[in-house]
């Protein structure tokens, strides 16, 4: 019992640190003063990987210490901070026990959406910009990255998981 608690633990700061590694790997556009970043790429791969308590726990930590090293603002983005959690626990609980390549792509496309319904909703607030201004700037510039970083999540966590399945590293 206590090695599963230390096992969950250290699954949730694992996830927490490459989320955090993720978010300054980063490449600028030069249509939008926001970057592409594999931040959204490990939150999704930490709903893949996870148990809905420890993704969202994941997610907990990473904007903890991200609130702590100053790149957490109460700006723009702070709806996708929030979307970030909705969408790790999400994608974990549509994943299934089960690895299934399908389901996983499912949730990994759920996630998202997930993560985006409360991003534009942060950037209508705090911008105070319309709707479809939001959904341009914050959804349609980023979705081809996002469709692809869902697809490389999938395609990471599949085999990963399978692997992980045949050793006591997964709680």
């Amino acid at each position: 019992m206590r090695n599963s608690k230390i096992l969950s633990l250290t699954q949730v700061a694992l996830c927490a640190a490459f989320i955090m590694v993720c978010s300054y790997i980063m490449i600028p556009l030069p249509f939008s003063p926001v970057p592409v970043t594999a931040q959204t790429l490990a939150i999704t791969l930490t709903g893949l990987m996870l148990r809905p308590k420890q993704a969202g726990g994941a997610v907990i930590v990473f904007i903890l210490i991200a609130a702590v090293l100053g790149k957490f603002s109460f700006g723009p983005s702070i709806g996708y901070f929030a979307g970030f959690f909705a969408s790790a626990v999400v994608v974990s609980l549509v994943k299934g026990r089960s690895v299934n390549l399908f389901r996983y792509m499912g949730a990994a496309l759920l996630g998202i959406i997930v993560t985006d319904i409360p991003g534009v909703i942060g950037m209508m607030l705090v911008l105070d910009i319309p709707l479809s201004t939001a959904f341009v700037e914050g959804v349609v510039i980023f979705l081809p990255g996002d469709l692809c970083k869902a697809v490389l999540s999938v395609v990471i966590a599949v085999p990963l998981r399978k692997a992980l399945g045949r050793t006591s590293l997964l709680a």
